[in-house]
């Protein structure tokens, strides 16, 4: 018998005795795994978030409460009864035990306490689904499930809508239109989708429409763990599918994070209660988003109809201008309409002055129309204000502030765009041209590469034959670029203009070639695929300057919506000390060529 056994081993002792260690080994170890499930099963079960929380809370509270009456009654063969009190020749017994029969019990309640206190930890203080602020977000199409391929274009429409209505929430980032509706049908899995996007959740939904009736089933989901934070299916009429949208938005906006919230007339502003006008203004976005003529021609038709439907359609005079402009940018027959797009543009801000998309519309036609650098400034950056998630917006801000040669604004604009919108071909074109002004040849092929990649071909070949050279290109892939550009432009002899490579590669004095890539232009001009301002710089890069400048002097006259370029294409370099350039640049009041030692601005960073 042991004597003299300190105060504390009796009291370990007696904790072991009354099966304490073992009630807090067992406890830990269920709370641990009951906490666990709560939080892994009650979001895909659109629990609310609080439930997750009161399991904790319980598994917490309950803690003291099991070892208090693990200490105060044990199990016995005829039930639970209040435990006798130990001798003191009991507990020096237990206390004298060897340490690996003593241990053992220590450690599996230590064991079970450090398990409730991180399962505990982990789920009150972690940074995951309603426990956190989430503050980016992506909207994928929504899957018809009609049945009927004529209903593709209302569940983009509706995805589009969305997407619109929360790039106006205040510090959210939404990733554009173009960028999430890439990934259709790529199968990617919710943490690639939201690597690829730059956001931490992902909004997807299905709608299935039936003569009078729409369903629509949409979810919110964490992209980093594929927690469902909120979801849920509306079953309306069609006549209440501007009520959803609105609902949508707003549901949305408050499970993301309640300082977001707002009333859901913030959110969508400039609709209609006219819906066969909403699927015509769908349709003509759809078309307008692809640039190409013919569809552009199209969406220009369908966006006059809408607003012939509703005059009061803001979003349709917005969209009806910027048809317009995308049309008369690439086809110089669109250019009578272009007061009609102004006009267009404007009664989209008269009809609803907090609408970005009519500011926006306005600011494009400004600088590209009229080279109204206030106007279009301020229309610009009203429509930024008002949705800064608008990447379009803040892509033709950077086009607007190029051309005064106010290049690193336009980058720092432009690198947010692309942010915005990572898949677009548009954004890394634009962003491309800005860089290429600035000189920054290699990230500016960079991006042009990128553009290429994604469908924005016809954008970034004729700048790798203009350009090719100062990007780093060789002879050869400049032949291969222009080929190409001549191909997707339908030219009659797309590998006639391989010649163009050796000769826009810089530094021949070979006549014959130079000759040779002369006729090339020539035809490439006869069947209509070539840019005022691509002629010239390609005439430019020949060593033909007198011929470049009787392209670009017919800019005076008008028609051609891309002319503010000309002012700081660095491809046109070589033109800049002729006086006919000059006087011409002062005629169109662009500058003539780009200033560093202008341009002082520093970019504050991205969003």
């Amino acid at each position: 018998m042991v004597t003299g056994t300190p105060g504390y081993q009796r009291f370990l002792a007696q904790l072991k005795r009354r099966g304490v260690f073992r009630a807090a080994a067992l406890y830990g170890t269920a709370a641990f795994v009951a906490i666990e499930g709560a939080d892994l099963v009650f979001p895909r079960l659109a629990f609310p978030e609080w439930t997750v929380t009161l399991v904790v809370w319980v598994a917490l509270v309950g803690f003291p409460i099991a070892l208090l009456l693990a200490w105060k009654y044990e199990r016995t063969p005829e039930g639970m009864r209040s435990t006798d009190p130990a001798q003191t020749i009991e507990l020096d017994a237990i206390a004298s035990q060897p340490k690996r029969m003593r241990w053992p019990a220590g450690i599996a309640a230590l064991i079970g306490i450090v398990l409730l206190g991180l399962a505990a930890w982990w789920t009150l203080t972690r940074t995951g689904p309603g426990s956190r602020d989430y503050d980016s977000i992506a909207v994928l199409p929504f899957a018809n499930l009609s049945g009927d391929p004529a209903n593709d274009s209302f569940g983009d429409g509706l995805a589009e809508e969305l997407i619109n209505a929360l790039a106006g929430v205040e510090d959210l980032k939404v990733a554009g239109r173009t960028s999430s509706f890439a990934l259709r049908d790529q199968n990617l899995d919710l943490r690639a989708i939201g690597d690829t996007l730059g956001v931490e959740t992902v909004v997807e939904g299905s709608v299935r429409r039936s003569e009078d009736r729409v369903r629509i089933t949409a979810q919110l989901i964490d992209a980093e763990t594929g927690f469902q934070l909120w979801s849920e299916e509306y079953d309306r009429d069609m006549t209440d599918i501007f009520l959803v949208q609105e609902e949508l938005a707003s549901s949305i906006v408050g499970a993301m994070l309640p300082r977001l919230g707002g009333d859901s007339e913030e959110l969508y502003r400039g609709g209609t209660s006219d819906l066969e006008a909403w699927d015509l203004y769908v349709a003509g976005r759809q078309k307008w988003y692809t640039r190409s003529v013919p569809l552009l021609w199209e969406a220009v038709d369908d966006f006059e109809a809408a607003v012939a439907r509703d005059p009061d359609f803001a979003l349709g005079w917005s969209g009806l201008a910027d048809a317009i402009d995308g049309l008369a940018y690439r086809d110089a027959r669109a250019q009578a309409l272009v007061p009609r797009a102004k006009m267009a543009a404007q009664r989209a801000v008269l009809l609803d002055p907090d609408l970005a998309e009519g500011w926006a519309s306005w600011g494009v036609l400004a600088f590209e129309a009229d080279r109204d650098w206030t106007t279009a400034e301020l229309a610009l950056k009203r429509a930024v204000a008002l949705k800064p998630s608008y990447a379009w917006a803040r892509a033709s801000l950077g086009d607007m502030l190029r051309l005064q040669g106010r290049v690193q604004e336009a980058i720092e604009q432009q690198r947010m765009a692309l942010e915005l919108d990572p898949l677009s071909p548009q954004s890394h074109s634009t962003l491309g041209l800005s860089l290429l002004v600035a000189r920054q040849w290699d990230e500016a092929r960079t991006q042009y590469e990128a553009s290429a990649a994604s469908g924005g071909e016809t954008g970034a070949l004729p700048t790798f034959m203009t350009s090719g050279a100062e990007m780093g290109l060789t002879a050869d892939e400049i032949a291969e670029h222009a080929v190409s550009f001549a191909r997707v432009m339908g030219a009659s002899d797309p590998e006639g203009v391989r010649v163009l490579g050796p000769a826009l590669a810089g530094g021949s004095l070979d006549e014959e070639l130079v000759a040779s890539a002369r006729e090339s232009v020539a035809t490439l001009i006869a069947d209509g695929v070539l840019t005022l301002q691509l002629i010239a710089g390609l005439y430019t890069k020949l060593g033909d300057h007198d011929t470049a400048l009787d392209w670009l002097e017919t800019l005076t006259g008008g028609g051609s919506l891309s002319a503010g370029i000309v002012g700081v294409d660095p491809a046109l370099d070589p033109l800049r000390g002729n006086p006919r350039m000059q006087a011409l640049m002062d005629e169109l009041g662009l500058p003539n060529g780009y200033d560093p030692a202008a341009d002082t601005y520093e970019p504050e960073g991205t969003l």
